[in-house]
């Protein structure tokens, strides 16, 4: 096995969860919150590998890609493209819950999202880390 990357983790509450596999990790720095809300982010990060923190960290060029994907679709399905600017928002909104861990169902609590769970234990992510082997 060959180091790749390394890094000191420091932060005021870090979150560590370490898959029963041991190929699967994921570390959550909090700002704010306790060790064990930050443990569960941390699982929840391993189990759904999220590639982004907010939906505002999507770069430009995945963003339009992905609406390019869903314009051909909807074009696709017969949906006149006045339409379209209606049934956009919600197929980001589900592209967001998917590749955005702060927009993801809590794996222990699917009827809140990660940022429901933050703002209920007044807390914020500062920076998460994933790792894989």
């Amino acid at each position: 096995m060959q180091l790749r990357d390394f890094d000191i983790i420091e932060g005021q509450v870090v979150g560590i969860y370490l898959h029963s596999n041991r190929k699967v990790a994921a570390v959550v720095v909090l700002a704010s919150g306790s060790e064990e809300l930050a443990k569960d982010i941390a699982m929840q990060a391993a189990a759904m590998s999220p590639k982004y923190l907010k939906p505002e960290d999507v770069p430009a060029d995945v963003l339009a890609k992905e609406k390019e994907i869903y314009a051909e679709q909807l074009k696709n399905e017969g949906k006149p493209e006045a339409m379209w600017e209606k049934i956009l928002p919600g197929k980001l909104e589900k592209f967001y819950s998917e590749v955005c861990l702060i927009k993801q169902p809590f794996i222990k609590d699917d009827k809140k999202t990660i940022e429901k769970l933050l703002q209920e234990n007044n807390a914020n992510i500062e920076r998460y880390y994933y790792f894989s082997l």
